[in-house]
């Protein structure tokens, strides 16, 4: 029991002692929000990017093309967001709250926090199914947060049907991450050799993502957004964090995912609500306040929730 309790706390607590890190650089004015909101900008247009690509590429043939795994992921994310679209409304009167905690519950932060906590628990295998399923989630995180934040948003705000495609296909065909990957695919199909200069820079590059992408997740950390609309961010904040998860892996268990599987399952559907979400409320005209309450709040609790589910994963012997 113990063993596992030291092997949990190794993989989940040192990302979160560098999200604290981020926190406090910014509380003490260490670094700057200019130092933040550029770094980020680095990590999801440069760092990450190279990261995937790495992975992908080197990723040693088809065989970590796990198609069921990829399958799961994607009908289960189309799943909650269905649901979610029919419980919420019976809930919740407001359009923009609706459009919030939607976004909130089935979006994760899987871009950031996958890969470190896949490599700390999975090592590198599961950081490279992870990077290959990655393309297919960012999408459908993508295309589902423009059709959910338009349908609930007030009436003068809401896209014709035009410009929800327009809005989906721009979001697909610029996101770094999706064409890193598709860049990488000759290389891991073709088995083709990386040149030397090219690795090598890149390898430099995507060293600084973890380190830069957990110190700004610190730094959106701001206790006093947590005012107001607690009685809708704190049950949202649950569900992403405890329900979701524990939902899926059994789910999953009982579609005979096991080991490196339930693993990923946990961290895709187990990780805080995506630092995005928070910028697409705003831009689309949804309760920004509230996914930023949402965000922090799963943010918060994640570091317990997902200890407990590798404990758990571990002791069970399921990892």
């Amino acid at each position: 029991m113990w063993t596992n309790f030291i092997y949990s706390a190794n993989i989940v607590l040192p990302l979160f002692v560098m999200i604290v890190l981020g926190y406090f650089l910014k509380r003490i004015r260490f670094l700057d929000e200019s130092f933040f909101s550029q770094s980020e900008k680095f990590v999801f247009k440069v760092a990450l990017p190279c990261m995937l690509f790495l992975e992908v590429a080197g990723a040693g043939g088809t065989a970590l093309f796990n198609f069921r795994l990829i399958l799961f992921a994607c009908l289960s994310i189309t799943a909650v967001v269905l649901l979610l679209c029919l419980l919420v409304p019976c809930i919740v009167r407001d359009n923009d709250k609706r459009g919030a905690i939607v976004q909130g519950i089935y979006r994760s932060n899987f871009a950031v926090l996958g890969v470190p906590l896949a490599t700390n628990m999975l090592g590198d295998a599961g950081a490279q199914i992870i990077a290959v399923i990655m393309p297919f989630v960012i999408i459908l995180f993508n295309v589902y947060a423009v059709i959910v934040l338009s349908v609930f948003a007030p009436r003068d705000s809401r896209l014709s049907l035009h410009q929800i495609f327009a809005k989906i296909g721009k979001s697909i065909v610029t996101n770094p991450l999706i064409l890193a990957v598709i860049l990488a695919l000759p290389f891991l199909l073709l088995d083709l050799e990386m040149p030397v200069l090219l690795k090598k820079s890149a390898t430099y590059l995507s060293n600084t993502t973890f380190a830069l992408s957990l110190i700004s997740l610190g730094s959106t950390i701001t206790f006093q957004t947590l005012q107001g609309k607690l009685r809708y961010s704190l049950p949202s904040a649950l569900i992403k964090t405890v329900a979701l998860p524990t939902v899926m892996l059994i789910i999953g268990y009982l579609c005979g995912f096991r080991g490196l599987e339930l693993g990923i399952i946990l961290i895709l559907f187990g990780t805080p609500s995506a630092v995005s979400s928070y910028i697409m409320a705003k831009n689309m005209k949804s309760d920004y306040a509230l996914a930023g309450q949402i965000l922090l709040l799963t943010t918060l609790l994640c570091t317990f929730t997902l200890f407990g589910g590798v404990f758990l994963l571990k002791t069970f012997g399921l990892i």
